[in-house]
């Protein structure tokens, strides 16, 4: 099969304070400590050089931290906001009132469909966020991410989304070291957690101006995050399947019984498949069939269910291919490329939704820069639905 040349990576600040992992991986380090993001997210140990002085890291008296892009050439060192305990200030208090007030409600709500569900559902994630930790957490982060997109000023951007990954940080090590043992009480708590770690992550992906090799590391982790998250939550499905959320999911099974759509999405792509076969061994091409098959699905409830429901069944495509196929993303193997971007369609689609924001034309756009014009056949559907 032919595969692209590797194409370099674009340049980026790189700190020299980072923690040891990162440095051995050559992936950016936020220095928060005492795990940083990376190892954090991808549960790795993380570990400091004695000469970084973590000590002194502390926030600035009556103000959120500053920031420095990540493409600028000549950038001081970072200092990440200190938080080694679950403290709380006025800005996250701002947080948690921009949560409860407008991130959760119509029109930015991902899961409301009326007035009626919005409360319920606003009601359920704010007593769970009170008695989990990390769910409180993650819950500022995704509120302060949401921030950094509202943001009128360069500045105040990078300060909301700097916060988030500081909230995000401490959230994802408290739920990796807390061994968190799923119970009727927490299932609730560990899937919302599951749902707005996997949007933000996701939001971090296709929002990133970034080469395919930063996109494709950054989506790996989000895949591997979400799909350990939801097998945990799967556990105690009969439990979130009776709580408040049971109206959503209730609209989602019913469409799941609903016969295909006439609109077959993945079709020209599953014709290219089947007419490449001899290229794949038996277990590669399996793995790329089924995905196309369960992006299909993703499609067809995608059309079926009502906005902004619908919403979030694009985060299920993630989780239902294979490790194979996800091997194959991680060697960018052309075809499997062209299957993500297909799914990019969806993200698209949906782009009146802040998370996906012009996610899935990038990712599109990106993929197709990679591949180059030999891929055209291949990458020709997904171009024009994201053209113009």
């Amino acid at each position: 099969m032919h595969s692209p040349p590797i194409k370099k990576r674009r340049a980026h600040y790189k700190s020299r304070k980072g923690c040891a992992e990162c440095k051995k991986r050559h992936v950016k380090c936020d220095e928060q400590w005492p795990v940083c993001l990376q190892c954090s997210t991808l549960n790795r140990s993380c570990s400091y050089a004695l000469s970084s002085s973590r000590s002194s890291h502390s926030a600035s008296p009556g103000g959120m931290p500053q920031v420095t892009t990540s493409t600028t050439a000549t950038a001081p060192d970072l200092t990440p906001l200190h938080l080694p305990e679950q403290t709380y200030d006025i800005h996250h208090l701002a947080l948690f009132h921009h949560a409860t007030t407008d991130l959760m409600r119509p029109p930015y709500g991902h899961f409301i469909t009326t007035q009626q569900d919005s409360d319920t559902l606003t009601q359920l994630i704010i007593s769970s966020a009170l008695c989990t930790p990390f769910l409180m957490d993650e819950l500022l982060a995704f509120a302060s991410l949401h921030k950094s997109v509202l943001a009128q000023s360069v500045d105040q951007q990078h300060r909301y989304r700097y916060l988030a990954v500081q909230l995000q940080t401490r959230s994802l090590a408290t739920f990796n070291t807390s061994n968190v043992e799923i119970t009727e009480q927490n299932c609730v708590a560990v899937f919302i957690f599951s749902s707005f770690v996997g949007m933000h992550m996701l939001h971090d992906t296709v929002v990133a101006n970034t080469g395919l090799l930063e996109v494709l590391e950054r989506f790996m982790q989000f895949v591997r995050l979400y799909r350990g998250i939801s097998v945990v939550t799967g556990q105690r499905w009969h439990i979130i399947r009776n709580s408040a959320m049971s109206s959503i999911l209730d609209l989602i099974e019913a469409v799941s019984e609903l016969p295909p759509s006439s609109h077959d999405d993945c079709a020209g792509l599953l014709s290219l498949l089947v007419t490449a076969k001899d290229r794949f061994d038996p277990q590669s091409y399996e793995a790329c069939h089924d995905a196309i098959i369960a992006l299909q699905w993703v499609f067809h409830q995608f059309e079926s269910l009502p906005v902004p429901t619908n919403r979030h069944v694009i985060l299920s495509w993630p989780v239902r291919v294979s490790a194979e196929f996800l091997r194959m993303l991680e060697a960018r193997q052309p075809e499997a490329l062209s299957v993500m971007a297909h799914w990019a369609v969806l993200l698209h689609r949906g782009q009146d939704f802040w998370i996906f924001g012009h996610g899935g034309r990038f990712l599109v756009d990106t993929i197709f820069t990679y591949l180059g014009p030999p891929w055209s056949d291949w990458m020709a559907w997904p171009r024009s639905q994201v053209a113009g």
